[in-house]
């Protein structure tokens, strides 16, 4: 990756400078966990409390680069043969040894979890077999040539058998199963409000700054400047834009970010079903098909849009325009894909052309509590469409409804933090077909198919080299784009503010980890 982290520090004032107390540490983030089961739902809140408590065969550093976590090493063996070697002395929480068929159980779990809403077998995908050789080394089979399997398993939490089989969901969440090798051990989950945790002072991965951490979810924006304002918590999330200037100049707090991978984009059901009840004709009676079924809906709705207008008024800079959902530097990235113009008069025309010459009525959906200024944006898009004859309604919904729900609205806004680093995350989790034998669509809740684009997908990551595969997946991408699967608006800028005596190394993948914030 090409992002750097840009720092700004403020000097410290008297009414802020009292010390950071010593052994706990008040985090206050905007995303809600919703489970503590790390296999049950791949979204960023869930992920940052999991990789405190459960550790990964590999781990990625703040800047995106492949590290070693619990593997110390890995090897290719042959094409589809992968040998890897596990840390020694490494303890679950309560003593029990890690060893390799703690692996061989967890990727028999990862991918299928009970009610799961996005979970995480398009990072196993390729996995055929796994075998425990001894207890420090697993052996992986893969279906066909998978270069990206070691960046995939960065994105596998590694539970006990001993714990975790016969478990299920609520186990973890209350803590009986949340047996992890992490540097915190499980405290207390209690959701949406607040989760606990407590330092495992036999962590394999070094010294933990504190005794003792808690995660306060404070949804509001504004709530949050206001809590590190008054020295209610020592760190805070996804600051409002409109506040970011405000804390750079206070004494006695610092601002951190860097450019993200996490993209805002919109994604639209082609189904009938469910999403009709959204869908309207334009004088409010049932349509017998689905506009958004129509590709030249799908553009008509996208050039319609000014990607750039939302980010500078809305996002105030905290955020860049994009028409694909990577950002400029990444594996994949295509510097020949540029952001949409907005044409209003050729969306008209478009959605005439499709059969809707008066356009029709739509009811959008957005979360309220997830994304920095989401339903703001959602209002500026909703104002674009009702322009070119879209009549568009915004409903706002918290998190935890909006996440169990959204397989039955329209149209949605989401984010996709882009895990793999690359464009496979959003062709396999999100516009993969759904298959669970085939590791595709975990996260696809809009029925989108297109078995052209999977096969396009699935070649594309068998060739080992990377020049090539960036070719084979950019391709990819121009395809899934032309067929406005799904609309890209903009990537995220991940900020942190934090009390002086703090440090905090911004990470791309925007996660909150308490395991390394650190005092000055």
């Amino acid at each position: 990756m090409k992002l750097r982290p840009i720092l700004y520090s403020a000097l410290c004032a008297a009414a802020l400078a009292a010390p950071v107390a010593a052994e706990d540490l008040t985090i206050g983030v905007g995303g809600t966990a919703t489970s503590i089961d790390p296999h049950f739902y791949n979204a960023s809140p869930n992920n940052s409390i999991a990789m405190q408590i459960f550790d990964r065969l590999t781990e990625r550093s703040a800047s995106g680069q492949l590290v070693p976590g619990l593997a110390e090493s890995w090897e290719p063996l042959s094409d589809t043969e992968w040998r890897f070697t596990l840390r020694e002395g490494v303890k679950w929480h309560d003593g029990e040894a890690f060893t390799a068929d703690d692996v061989v159980f967890t990727f028999g779990r990862a991918g299928d979890v009970p009610n799961s809403p996005g979970g995480f077998g398009g990072f196993l995908r390729a996995v055929a077999k796994v075998e425990a050789a001894d207890d420090r080394t697993v052996l992986i089979t893969t279906r066909a040539p998978s270069p990206n399997l070691p960046g995939d398993l960065a994105n596998i939490a590694i539970v006990s058998r001993h714990a975790g089989e016969g478990a299920d969901t609520t186990d973890y969440n209350s803590g009986k199963a949340a047996i992890g090798t992490g540097a915190f051990r499980f405290g207390e989950f209690r959701q949406g409000d607040q989760i606990r945790l407590e330092r495992n002072d036999d962590w394999w991965g070094g010294d933990v700054a504190w005794d003792n951490v808690t995660y306060r979810v404070i949804s509001s924006a504004g709530g949050r400047t206001t809590a590190i304002l008054a020295g209610d918590v020592d760190i805070i999330d996804t600051p409002a834009a409109a506040d970011i200037a405000r804390l750079e100049s206070t004494e006695g707090i610092t601002v951190t970010s860097t450019p993200g991978l996490r993209v805002i984009y919109l994604v639209s059901s082609p189904l009938m079903g469910a999403p009709m009840q959204f869908v309207r004709g334009p004088k409010g009676e049932e349509l017998s098909e689905n506009p958004l079924a129509d590709v030249r809906v799908r553009k008509a709705l996208s050039i319609a849009l000014n990607r750039e207008a939302i980010v500078d008024r809305i996002m105030e800079g905290t955020a860049t325009a994009s028409g694909q959902w990577l950002p400029e530097g990444s594996f994949s990235y295509s510097s020949d894909i540029a952001v949409p113009k907005q044409d209003a008069e050729a969306a008209k025309a478009l959605l005439a052309e499709a059969g809707y010459p008066e356009g029709f009525q739509l009811t959008v959906h957005v979360p309220n509590d997830r994304y920095p200024n989401a339903p703001a944006v959602m209002q500026a898009v909703a104002q674009m469409w009702t322009r070119i004859g879209v009549q568009t309604n915004v409903e706002a919904l918290p998190w935890t409804t909006y996440s169990a729900q959204m397989s039955d609205f329209a149209l949605k806004l989401l984010g996709l933090g882009n895990a793999t680093f690359d464009a496979s995350s959003m062709l396999i989790n999100v516009l993969g077909t759904v298959d669970r034998e085939r590791g595709l669509g975990a996260s696809n809740d809009s029925g989108y198919s297109n078995p052209e684009l999977d096969a396009m997908t699935a070649a594309a990551l068998t060739i080992y080299d990377d020049a090539e595969r960036e070719q084979a997946l950019v391709a990819a991408v121009k395809v899934a784009l032309e067929d406005g699967a799904v609309l890209p608006l903009y990537q995220q800028t991940n900020t942190w503010a934090m009390r002086d005596g703090l440090t905090y190394e911004p990470r791309i993948d925007e996660r909150t980890l308490a395991k390394h914030v650190r005092p000055e």
